[in-house]
């Protein structure tokens, strides 16, 4: 498995945080991944970082940020909430025909479902490579 790129850091309410296992081994089941000890009861934001950029989604607004920059990808009044969280990472695999090498890619997901007015849910994802 490749290294990872990006490391997770969830911040909480009571502004206490958990910081990604380097090795992405959970500390309460070491068969599962370090995302497995966030607490999403008191989640109110959620960062991807490495060395050169940040990416933020903080869950008491829908608002992203880039490197210190804020913006948003809904319309005022379009959500009610209240923002859960949503991250994932996808890897993709690719073989040659000829089965001489191989390839492993990763991009990340990080964003926030919620619900409008109606009850109808939103998302909005924004995609890391």
């Amino acid at each position: 498995m490749p290294e990872l790129k990006y490391f997770f850091t969830a911040f909480y309410s009571n502004g206490e945080f958990f910081n990604q296992d380097p090795a992405d081994v959970s500390i309460s089941d070491p068969s599962r991944s370090s995302f497995f000890d966030v607490d999403h009861s008191r989640l109110v934001a959620f960062s991807l970082a490495d060395s050169e950029h940040s990416y933020v989604v903080d869950l008491t607004t829908g608002a992203f940020i880039l490197d210190g920059v804020s913006f948003h990808m809904h319309e005022a009044g379009e959500v009610q909430g209240p923002f859960t969280l949503i991250f994932f990472r996808r890897h993709t695999h690719t073989i040659n025909a000829q089965f001489v090498g191989a390839s492993h890619e990763i991009v990340y997901r990080i964003g926030w479902q919620a619900k409008d007015a109606n009850g109808v849910n939103i998302q909005r994802v924004m995609e890391i490579d």
